[in-house]
């Protein structure tokens, strides 16, 4: 039988990467990828469109991300955040006292070099909200709850709490830079939000053991 025009492989041939005949769907995606990043190359400094696909750029790195690392307890969870948070902090705050022009980091690198006159920026950063920090993550903290509840079977507390919780921990960064008048580390205010979250919700349900060593992941894999 005749496969469909969209699970069609290329013809045998003899070149470097082609000779293992992939499919032609996952060629059109390839070239519409490439396609993205070069139009953003040329034009990432327009205003009023580009970070479209800055954005699209930077949720695409990020999807990819938390298909490729899962994340295996709480606990390693807990340590990635707290370390985030140490460098996200240290980053805004502390680095306007060690450079010479007296500017944060990583205000710099959401917004560009202030001595720059094209204001080069980054394409993981999100510019819609604009944030200071990647919520890479925090995306992997979710994805874990997310994973636990299929474990459990508790119809996605977990993955619902600690949704709630990013939220909140976001509109409390936007209270602050609104406040403030300057730009904050967004995992100051994530990180506590969706940790004592998660634990609160564990301490709930009494399963905080479970869900702080993943108790349970290495035979439930085939679930996931």
């Amino acid at each position: 039988c005749r496969l469909p025009p969209t699970r069609r492989r290329v013809p045998d041939n003899s070149l470097p990467y082609f000779h293992k005949r992939p499919q032609a769907r996952m060629l059109l995606l390839a070239l519409f990828c490439v396609a993205v990043s070069v139009v953003w190359g040329v034009f990432r400094n327009e205003d009023q469109w580009a970070w479209i696909l800055q954005d699209a750029l930077g949720i695409a790195f990020c999807l990819y991300m938390l298909k490729t690392i899962r994340l295996p307890t709480f606990k390693a969870c807990t340590l990635l955040l707290l370390v985030l948070f140490i460098y996200d902090v240290f980053f805004v705050f502390i680095t306007p006292f060690l450079t010479k022009s007296g500017n944060s980091i990583m205000v710099e690198v959401a917004t560009g070099p202030s001595d720059s006159a094209t204001h080069e920026k980054l394409p993981m950063v999100l510019k819609v909200p604009r944030l200071n920090a990647s919520p890479l993550a925090l995306w992997l903290l979710v994805a874990y709850c997310h994973r636990f509840d299929i474990q459990v079977q508790s119809s996605r507390v977990y993955f619902v709490a600690c949704t709630i919780a990013y939220g909140i921990g976001l509109l409390v960064t936007f209270v602050a830079l609104a406040l403030m008048q300057r730009g904050q580390p967004a995992l100051l205010y994530l990180v506590p939000c969706t940790l004592v979250t998660s634990c609160a919700v564990a301490l709930w349900r009494r399963e905080l053991g479970m869900f702080w060593t993943g108790s349970g992941f290495a035979v439930n894999t085939s679930l996931l």
